[in-house]
């Protein structure tokens, strides 16, 4: 029981097949092909053709590609999600979001702009921008 209650909280049990621990520091750019949690110390970029989660710990400094994310950390950087981007209370954004549908809830600590744009319009921006850091 106690096993489940761990996977479940770190968001295992839905898959994550990337994960970066509360007391990892990592730089570099991230490609995955599924789900990626981050709850340490990050800089770089990540492309998902997933969901990724950003961890209430978590400090990123780093552009976010994925089709879902949640942030509930800190993160400075700009954000494009495909689909949804959910902003927990917990969360500070310190950079631009592109997305199709944005959820934040109370308490969010956000600088930047937000753009909510329809899913050709979003594939097009992610694919120009996804190329200038490639």
């Amino acid at each position: 029981m106690i096993r489940k209650k761990t996977e479940s909280s770190l968001g295992l049990s839905m898959g994550i097949n990337t994960f970066v621990g509360d007391s990892t520091i990592l730089r570099g750019d991230f490609e995955v092909n599924g789900p990626l949690r981050v709850d340490g110390k990050f800089k770089g970029s990540i492309i998902s053709t997933s969901v990724v989660y950003i961890g209430e710990k978590s400090i990123s400094e780093c552009s976010i590609f994925a089709k879902n994310i949640t942030i509930g950390g800190t993160i400075k950087g700009d954000i494009y999600a495909e689909n949804s981007l959910t902003v927990l209370k917990t969360a500070e954004v310190i950079g631009n979001i592109y997305a199709t549908s944005v959820k934040m809830e109370d308490g969010v600590i956000f600088d930047g702009k937000c753009q909510i744009l329809d899913k050709d319009q979003i594939r097009e921006l992610m694919d120009k921008m996804k190329k200038q850091i490639s």
